[in-house]
């Protein structure tokens, strides 16, 4: 299954319809041309200084200044949980991905954060858009499958 990951559910929508044959479930869309679904801007954050070792939470003393683990390690934000549960499971399910986020640097660090939280090992294309009207997820669709 060819899973579509956008960076936010209007973006997520618009590409499900031109996929065709749109069919929304609980956090992602059945399409004629795969599944797609969506973070909600950045869903992971930082893991705090105590999360790594008990000595370096606060009050913050400078003998164990700077922090500096050994992997830099992220959690799920609370209000991005369900939506987290939804990504996963559909990249279980996935056998290509299409990072279909906003095409800027933002846009592809959220996708990347996600793969790699998830450990997603699968092919992975890229959907390149400046607009979301129908022509140009259009062409954009099409170019990207001819690449």
């Amino acid at each position: 299954m060819k899973l579509f990951l956008c960076e936010k559910p209007s973006q997520a929508g618009d590409i499900a319809e031109v996929l065709g044959n749109k069919v929304r479930r609980d956090g992602y869309y059945d399409t004629a041309g795969g599944q797609v679904t969506w973070c909600i801007g950045h869903m992971l954050e930082q893991m705090p200084p105590d999360g790594y070792r008990p000595e370096w939470s606060k009050p913050w003393r400078l003998d164990v200044l700077p922090f500096r683990p050994d992997v830099w390690k992220v959690l799920p934000k609370d209000f991005a949980r369900k939506q987290l549960t939804v990504i996963a499971e559909r990249l279980k399910q996935a056998t290509s991905l299409v990072i279909a986020t906003d095409a800027d640097r933002e846009g592809e660090m959220i996708a990347r954060e996600l793969l790699d939280f998830y450990s997603f090992r699968g092919p992975i294309q890229r959907l390149w858009l400046s607009a979301l009207d129908t022509e140009s997820v259009k062409r954009a669709l099409l170019a990207r499958v001819q690449n």
